[in-house]
């Protein structure tokens, strides 16, 4: 287990939030639409969070279906440590994924944001995230789309964190991607938080 080193003035103005777990795999009901997927992740948390150690972001590998047709498996490890004054804008994680389209040109397949559970030692959580595609909202342009095989991409990703900054997107969704986390907090019952759930011991 990872051991956070804090000093006496820091344990009283800072919680500590630890998040390990792995993308697991993409499920799609009737397969992927296209080949050669990989997965970017992008962490997104609120003005008063830092990140201690771990990646802000990263990109797995390009992965295929094997005998499920309907899966495809990433086994690509998330780790980081983020430290705190208040919980307002609780770390979220955003998904993009891309791959290849029958005219082998990368494009997006799909989007995805999961806010990392709350602490809750050794306990490891599940989360089965929808993936959705962007669309035009013109016909026109939905058509070109539908021709060329390459769906709208959102300059940004991580703006999906914010409710705010993507109201009246339309999209569609399909598929899935499958996620399991685990988070251990340090410091948050000197600070008088309480998440309801059991906290490493703060001694």
């Amino acid at each position: 287990m990872l051991e956070l080193q804090l000093t006496s003035g820091e344990s009283e103005s800072f919680f500590h939030l630890t998040v390990t777990g792995q993308l697991e795999s993409a499920h799609f009901p009737m397969g992927p639409d296209g080949g050669g997927l990989f997965c970017r992740y992008d962490i997104v948390a609120g003005p008063d969070w830092e990140l201690v150690s771990g990646l802000r972001s990263a990109v797995t590998q390009s992965a295929r279906t094997e005998s499920d047709y309907r899966t495809v498996v990433f086994n690509m490890p998330v780790e980081f440590t983020m430290k705190s004054t208040n919980p307002h804008g609780w770390p979220q994680i955003i998904f993009s994924l891309y791959g290849a389209n029958i005219w082998n040109v990368e494009t997006n397949r799909g989007y995805a944001r999961v806010h990392c559970p709350l602490s809750g030692a050794g306990t490891e959580r599940t989360i089965r995230a929808p993936l959705f595609i962007p669309k035009y909202s013109n016909l026109c342009s939905a058509a070109m789309s539908w021709l060329s095989g390459v769906n709208p991409e959102l300059r940004d990703p991580k703006i999906l964190a914010d409710g705010s900054k993507h109201k009246g997107l339309a999209c569609e969704t399909y598929g899935e991607l499958v996620v399991r986390l685990q988070a251990i907090s340090r410091g948050s019952s000197r600070m008088a938080l309480d998440w309801g759930q059991t906290a490493v011991d703060d001694r």
